[in-house]
């Protein structure tokens, strides 16, 4: 039988935590280095949250975290009726792609070719990041913030019999700067203004003080030519974020080895199985996996030492889910590929670790395990050399640069 793989997935919306663990599932089933054969994601996510929260790699420009809340607002004020947000929000989503798309392609905005028949709208990618940056103030979902809003806009501080507030009104966005008279009317630009850009930096060193995004906030400049996070100067970096730094830079760099021969096993099967033509493919693996192998003697010393210490990685994990599968299968490769680089290819042993991974993984849909799967390969490599969601960092602290701020 022909292999054709079909999935789905279903929640109750039971309250805001769920709905937001369920959409950071699917933004990162979105995200281009989720190719995760070997089940390194949950670990990768644990250091993208700890250094950038609020960052997703299928967002784009920081600005759509000002534009939403006008958006929101502007529903609010209209008195939307519940049945009928969903709707209208939409809409009005679909108005500020056609403002943003005479950017043209290339420029971040979400929808450009798709425009109103976008299956996910800019709020959805983003309602997460608006409470990381504190601009969305209530935890709430989409859906439940649908069935307020009419009456959110209209909140008014609780008094006493005398009249005077005993507790403040709680509206749902931050004091945004205001939208401009035109906005939705014509032409918008990703050009942060000042002032929205110091209540985006205020949002996120309020709400995550000691993370990388939140420090370089401060000084993005110093990220202009930056390729890896763990390249930043350390200097005016606390300690323990470049500790934090220190691991997610071994474990990025030790787990590449493994991903990479991955990819030259699957290629060597579909040659012999299948007598596919694969001698490109395997041939750039090898070189990238030469060019790890070079990597890894560089800073041989310094991974030895991280893996001979990997209680101490996985205490910094801790709270993270982490689960003991993931744990051992890390542990053994990576201990393998610094201790001997050159061999860590063609060892049997690492072979048999990695099929039985993606067995473990992915059952009768794991491609080194089963023909079906393999037929189905598209032969795109997967994987690569993980970076934390240093590139929409990078975007957003070029963003806030831009603005000028007197930070």
């Amino acid at each position: 039988n022909a292999y054709a793989p079909a999935s789905s997935i279903g929640w109750l919306d039971l309250d805001a935590a769920a709905s937001e663990r369920v959409g950071m599932l699917l933004r990162s089933l979105e995200e281009p280095t989720t190719i995760d054969v070997l089940g390194l994601g949950t670990v990768r996510d644990a250091f993208s949250a700890m250094l950038s929260p609020g960052t997703s790699t299928i967002e784009t420009r920081l600005r759509y975290l000002i534009f939403l809340p006008w958006i929101f607002k502007r529903l609010e004020d209209q008195r939307v009726p519940a049945a009928d947000f969903a709707r209208r929000l939409r809409d009005t989503e679909a108005q500020l792609i056609d403002c943003l798309r005479p950017l043209g392609p290339g420029r971040g905005v979400i929808g450009f070719r798709a425009g109103r028949n976008l299956r996910r709208m800019p709020s959805e990618l983003y309602w997460g990041s608006m409470y990381a940056w504190g601009i969305r103030r209530l935890d709430l979902s989409i859906s439940q913030y649908g069935q307020r809003s009419a009456t959110l806009g209209r909140l008014r501080p609780q008094r006493d019999d005398d009249g005077n507030a005993t507790q403040p009104a709680v509206s749902m966005w931050a004091d945004v700067p205001p939208a401009p008279d035109d906005f939705l009317d014509g032409k918008i630009s990703f050009e942060l203004q000042p002032d929205e850009a110091q209540i985006l930096v205020d949002g996120i060193r309020r709400r995550h003080p000691d993370t990388l995004i939140a420090v370089l906030s401060a000084m993005p400049d110093v990220t202009l030519d930056v390729d890896y996070p763990w390249l930043v100067p350390a200097r005016g970096l606390p300690d323990r974020l470049v500790e934090v730094l220190r691991h997610a830079r071994c474990f990025s760099e030790a787990t590449l080895g493994p991903q990479l021969v991955y990819n030259l096993l699957l290629a060597r099967e579909a040659r012999d199985k299948l007598g596919w033509d694969t001698k490109e493919l395997e041939g750039g693996q090898r070189d990238r996996i030469e060019s790890w192998v070079e990597l890894v003697k560089e800073r041989q010393a310094e991974l030895c030492s991280w893996a001979a210490s990997l209680p101490v990685f996985w205490a910094v994990l801790a709270g993270h889910s982490i689960r003991t599968g993931t744990q051992n299968f890390v542990n053994e490769v990576v201990r393998r590929a610094v201790d001997d680089p050159d061999e860590f290819a063609e060892d049997s042993e690492i072979h048999t670790l990695i099929r039985h991974r993606e067995l473990r993984l992915k059952s009768k849909r794991a491609r080194l395990s089963y023909r079906a799967a393999l037929e189905n390969w598209n032969q795109a490599p997967a994987g690569g050399q993980l970076d934390y969601r240093w590139s929409i960092t990078k975007t957003y602290l070029v963003d806030i640069a831009a603005a000028g701020l007197d930070v």
